[in-house]
């Protein structure tokens, strides 16, 4: 499509008091770099292209596309600062062992932590990868994925939870069905696919910039309570029998019934 075509097309004017009135330019520039800057659509002079492998047909399939290539990035991408902000998360919880944090934290006090735990680069507005004004986008996008959700209070609260996006991939995933798997093996499996998460590409790396020392047995608060939702939701089933060496502990509900689990099984119904 052409760019001007593109414009008209995503950022019509309106009419107002029988006065045409044109959308101000900037937005469907927004969109555009947005759109090029995950590989969703190519310039080419004028003429703007879809990625051959980037959906249109459904939502879902769309989020999770964006969700692949942005996992799929380093950190000398910009882009990278969605995920490796929510690597961050995930390793400060598993510090914590708990997320209660996340919610209470005031915005600028979390930017600014956010800020010197990720890689020591700009963005290319000149300022920093993370601030208080891009948190309400980046919050978005986490929503967007799977990855965020809003405690029920009168205020909605945002809190990391990535329980959709685990039931999605293990979906997706090609692993055997009404099968134990050891607890390592399941988890190695979803590394490349989620890696913000435990032993994950951005998780270790986080680990070791903010010197974060924690046990490999021991789970983060966010994917304990990935694993303890789909449990309970009859997703997947977590082995627990006795205190076994290979036993995976989990962190951040000291109530729920499960807290160790040395494999998981996934449920046929989780397709």
């Amino acid at each position: 499509m052409d760019r001007i075509e593109a414009s008209e097309w995503l950022n019509p004017g309106f009419i107002k008091d029988k006065q045409t009135v044109v959308e101000k330019s900037e937005a469907f520039g927004q969109v555009l770099n947005a759109a090029t800057s995950i590989g969703a659509v190519e310039a080419e002079g004028k003429l703007l292209k879809l990625h051959p492998t980037c959906p249109t047909a459904d939502l879902s399939e769309f989020a999770d596309w964006c969700h692949n290539q942005l996992c799929s990035l380093t950190s000398d991408q910009k882009d990278a600062v969605i995920l490796e902000t929510y690597a961050w998360v995930a390793a400060r919880s598993l510090d914590l062992r708990e997320t209660r944090w996340f919610s209470v934290a005031p915005s600028k006090e979390f930017a600014d932590a956010a800020a010197r735990a990720l890689p020591d680069d700009k963005d290319d507005d000149g300022d920093r990868r993370i601030n208080t004004s891009k948190l309400a986008a980046w919050r978005r996008w986490l929503r967007f994925f799977g990855l965020m959700d809003e405690l029920p209070l009168s205020v909605a609260k945002p809190y990391p939870s990535a329980t959709l996006r685990l039931a999605k991939e293990i979906a997706n995933s090609t692993l055997p069905r009404e099968t134990e798997i050891p607890a390592e093996a399941f988890l190695s499996s979803f590394r490349v696919s989620m890696p913000y998460l435990d032993g994950g590409r951005m998780f270790v790396e986080t680990m070791r910039r903010e010197e974060i020392r924690a046990g490999s047995k021991h789970l983060s608060p966010i994917l304990s309570s990935a694993l303890r939702d789909l449990h309970d939701a009859g997703t997947i089933e977590l082995g627990v029998l006795g205190d076994f060496a290979s036993n995976v502990s989990l962190t951040g509900d000291s109530l729920h019934r499960v807290s160790d689990f040395y494999a998981i099984a996934i449920r046929s119904a989780a397709q």
